[in-house]
């Protein structure tokens, strides 16, 4: 049976446990949070939404970590990520055993900002998106402007060369998210192992690594 593991209950969890809450089709959900009292919070919308759920208080990344190795979870599980990190990443490097470069100069991306953990943030948006944007394929949801290239298109094209090696452009590949609700996105699982695979099989050099939707992403370098 498919699975939906909501990894991270705060402030963003919280609206995807509301948006499943209201679903008519009671969806198998895994609540994870290390925080007993966001655990207690999620608990108490499902359970007077009759919803069918199990708790876990494990750290995010090494939940993520042992979800990837679970056969039955590769099936049909999927992720949504809503932990203040790039989740993906971190697992991805634990399971890679591959470490996290600095960035030497910020890559040519629209409304970057930085964050803790050398990773990148990057949207084509300039304001604070509504929360129950649909993501249309070929426009704005806000603007009614048309959307091209996408960010997707925009992190695969991405020239980025580190100084030790500037003949060398780094490989950019992308984990994409897909909507599942207004405002709420996310990946099957099978999507990241199959990515991690391909690293580990096909790239031993350092790469820039994005989960990234539309218009939104985050981008960090693996070392090799």
């Amino acid at each position: 049976m498919q699975r939906i593991h909501i990894i991270g209950c705060g402030k963003f969890g919280y609206r995807a446990l509301e948006y499943y809450a209201q679903q008519k089709d009671p969806q198998d959900l895994v609540l994870v949070d290390s925080l007993a009292e966001n655990l207690l919070a999620g608990q108490k919308l499902l359970s007077s939404a009759k919803a069918h759920f199990t708790t876990s208080s494990d750290d995010a990344v090494d939940y993520l970590v042992a979800l990837l190795q679970e056969p039955q979870a590769l099936k049909s599980d999927w992720v949504i990520p809503t932990v203040p990190l790039h989740l993906a990443f971190a697992a991805l490097c634990r399971v890679t055993r591959r470490q996290v470069l600095p960035w030497e100069t910020l890559p040519l991306l629209s409304n970057l900002f930085s964050g803790e953990r050398d990773e990148v943030y990057s949207s084509l948006a300039d304001f604070l998106c509504p929360p129950d944007c649909p993501q249309p394929r070929t426009h704005c949801f806000h603007t009614g402007k048309k959307r091209d290239p996408s960010l997707l298109n925009l992190l695969a094209r991405l020239d980025y060369r580190l100084q030790t090696e500037p003949a060398y452009k780094l490989p950019s590949l992308i984990l994409p998210s897909t909507q599942i609700g207004p405002g709420l996105g996310g990946f099957p699982l099978r999507r990241l192992r199959r990515i991690i695979d391909f690293i580990n099989d096909r790239c031993p050099g350092p790469l820039l690594f994005s989960t990234a939707c539309r218009c939104h992403g985050v981008t960090n370098i693996l070392g090799a």
